[in-house]
């Protein structure tokens, strides 16, 4: 197990090594010019003195090699640099609206394994009935709308027509129960279908069939030895998940003008600050990253076959 751990653990600092190269390489090389951006964004004149002085004061003079390093020491240190826009460090404000970021994410994560499970548990073992078409219909509606333009019906029926929820901004669990809603909708559906077709297959497998021959009890064979069976790949579903909803947080913040780490990246993107922008990335790569590793590791845990291949 150690040395799978170890193994695992050597992939992600080397996939987190070669983002980073990429991040680095992806803001230099777009043909725009940092200088000119920073100038325009703090409101200095371009002359070629406030050219040259902010090239210094960048480190833009320098070989790109030694850009790099630079960058990469720092950030190691979680010194992501000042923002252009706001002249404050980055690392608090990214860190703070991270928070933020998390605890919708987790709260739509939440909702999406309370309502998946027993949709996809009972779908499957009502299949065909009113229910199995109900959670059939539920899940096309959920992989085809759009989590923005759900967020602005939500928005729309539960703020403005029924005032029931605060439409804006961030407070208690009122203020994420629409924005964690409208993201988990499509998580919700494709994790409901895969809960039902994994049910189906374990229902078929050969030990639930000698299960019943040995008069073992219809409950007691779904909640022992289908069920597990069935969630059992929902772990390596939860990285992705994970990604799910992350995305779709970085649209819905906006939306519902929720303070977090897509909010704050769409900003930066708008008044090019290209230091936000790099920080941003860099800490959702280490984000997925993490998660796909301990994913790995919870499923070596649970399945040891994993160990072995």
């Amino acid at each position: 197990m150690k040395k799978f751990i170890l193994k695992r653990t050597l992939y992600a600092i080397i996939c987190l090594f070669l983002a980073s190269i990429f991040i680095f390489l992806l803001i230099r090389l777009n043909g725009t010019d940092a200088v000119m951006n920073y100038l325009q964004v703090s409101g200095i004149a371009p002359t070629d003195e406030a050219i040259e002085h902010t090239r210094i004061m960048l480190g833009l003079n320098e070989p790109i090699i030694t850009q790099y390093i630079v960058w990469i020491k720092n950030a190691l240190q979680l010194d992501f640099g000042t923002s252009y826009f706001t002249n404050r460090k980055i690392a608090p404000d990214l860190f703070e609206y991270l928070g933020n970021t998390l605890k919708l994410t987790l709260f739509a994560l939440l909702i999406t394994f309370i309502i998946s499970i027993p949709f996809g548990v009972f779908s499957a073992i009502y299949k065909n009935h009113f229910f199995d078409y109900f959670v059939r219909i539920f899940s096309f509606l959920g992989v085809s709308t759009p989590s923005f333009w759900l967020g602005l019906l939500f928005i729309l029926f539960f703020s403005v027509e029924l005032n029931l929820l605060p439409p804006f901004g961030i407070g208690g669990i009122n203020h994420l129960i629409m924005p964690a809603l409208a993201i988990s909708f499509m998580s919700i559906a494709i994790n409901a279908r895969f809960i039902r077709i994994n049910f189906l297959q374990a229902c078929n497998e050969r030990f639930i069939a000698y299960a019943k021959m040995r008069g073992v009890g219809k409950y007691k064979i779904y909640s022992k030895h289908i069920l597990f069976n069935s969630l059992l790949p929902l772990i390596t579903a939860f990285g992705m998940h994970i990604a799910e909803l992350f995305g779709g947080a970085l649209v819905i913040e906006n939306i519902f003008a929720y303070p977090g780490v897509g909010r704050y990246a769409v900003s930066a993107i708008y008044y090019s600050d290209y230091p936000v922008i790099q920080a941003f990335s860099m800490m959702m790569c280490f984000v997925f990253i993490l998660i796909n590793l301990i994913t790995d590791i919870l499923y070596a845990i649970i399945d040891p076959r994993i160990r072995y291949e």
